[in-house]
């Protein structure tokens, strides 16, 4: 245990639990907001129906254009939505790239936002998002990019594939897990941090099976939103660097990119934090590299780049480009080894705690 650590956590109002989703105009009321312009995508204003027409008079306006790693173009076409019709508040409905619109909109204007995450990314705890800007996924850390409200619905999720369940689940982890060893963890981030991982890891073993377990979906909302508030507190790693770069680069979405890295990352930073994956393994049965992978494989997610149409003569310059944005990890790392690890990811390979050390 750290003797001397900080501790910072800025979050947003957090509402959590079945049927809340009906509270957003209630919510708006009480910030004194009456003319919402809500962010969706066109499958999710058909999806989520109810929930915008509990909503009332408070719509003033819907921008249904939402895209996977918020291009630019969007982003701007929804500010220019807001701005026509005279909004005061910004609601988002979807997974992180719909977020990510309402996140610019509120930097842009500084009007509040209130987030109804339907998949399991996280993306509504921070303050982070990106754009994609010719081609390249750029990443922004603002203070007013952070929602004043979250509004955790477990039932939106209900309809929600499995495959995106499990993308999406899988970003959550490697957001709980990579809270383990970056700088600025502590005790009381890593405690989160485990439990987290816990209620996600089983809540995906469940839904594997069942897919519409209430239960399952609720504590998955729930470690995911744990996921979130790691991200603000501690910030990311090694592993959020190379999943940015093969979004931007490739268009991978977040989500796969994730299934397919994160066992890999966590074999090569195994080494560093033995206590933790020692707990890890106490709740999934194996090594926790190992034991992802397979959960990956029983959730019918992609376990290789090769399947997620990365090229194998672009691996490395994906590991040169990644390399450049990694700022720190627990264990020393060099362009080669991350070569590796991705040739090893490109392949869809079992992890090993030793293949890059």
């Amino acid at each position: 245990m750290k003797p001397v650590f900080d501790f910072f956590c800025h979050s947003p109002t957090i509402m959590f639990g079945a049927g809340r989703a009906n509270e957003v105009s209630a919510r708006l009321r009480e910030l004194g907001r009456s003319r919402a312009l809500v962010v969706t995508t066109a499958s999710g204003q058909r999806r989520y129906a109810q929930v915008i027409e509990s909503m009332g008079a408070a719509v003033k306006a819907s921008f249904t254009g939402a895209q996977p790693h918020c291009p630019i173009e969007v982003a701007n076409a929804a500010l220019d939505a807001f701005r026509q019709r005279e909004c005061d508040a910004v609601v988002t409905i979807g997974g992180g790239s719909t977020i990510g619109v309402g996140k610019y909109i509120a930097v842009e204007t500084g009007a509040p936002h209130i987030a109804l995450p339907t998949t399991l990314s996280g993306s509504e705890m921070t303050p982070l998002f990106g754009v994609l800007v010719d081609g390249e996924k750029r990443s922004r850390r603002e203070p007013r990019a952070l929602a004043n409200t979250v509004i955790v619905d477990p039932m939106l999720a209900q309809s929600l594939p499995i495959r995106e369940t499990a993308t999406t689940g899988m970003n959550a982890l490697a957001h709980c897990i990579e809270a383990l060893y970056v700088p600025k963890s502590n005790p009381l981030t890593s405690q989160l941090a485990l439990t987290g991982i816990d209620m996600l890891y089983r809540a995906l073993k469940k839904l594997a099976d069942e897919p519409a377990d209430v239960e399952a979906r609720t504590q998955a909302a729930y470690g995911a939103t744990i996921g979130g508030l790691m991200v603000n507190s501690v910030g990311i790693g090694m592993h959020h660097r190379i999943c940015h770069i093969l979004g931007g680069r490739f268009e991978v979405p977040h989500g796969e990119s994730n299934c397919v890295v994160l066992p890999h990352v966590l074999a090569y930073n195994a080494p560093a934090i033995p206590e933790a994956c020692a707990t890890m393994e106490s709740v999934m049965g194996a090594h926790p590299a190992v034991a992802l992978q397979r959960l990956v494989c029983d959730l019918g997610a992609p376990v290789a780049l090769s399947e997620l149409g990365v090229a194998a003569d672009s691996i490395a310059a994906i590991a040169s480009e990644s390399f450049h944005h990694i700022d720190h990890n627990p264990l020393p790392v060099d362009e080669a080894a991350v070569l590796r690890l991705l040739q090893a990811a490109w392949a869809g390979q079992e992890p090993s705690v030793m293949q890059a050390h």
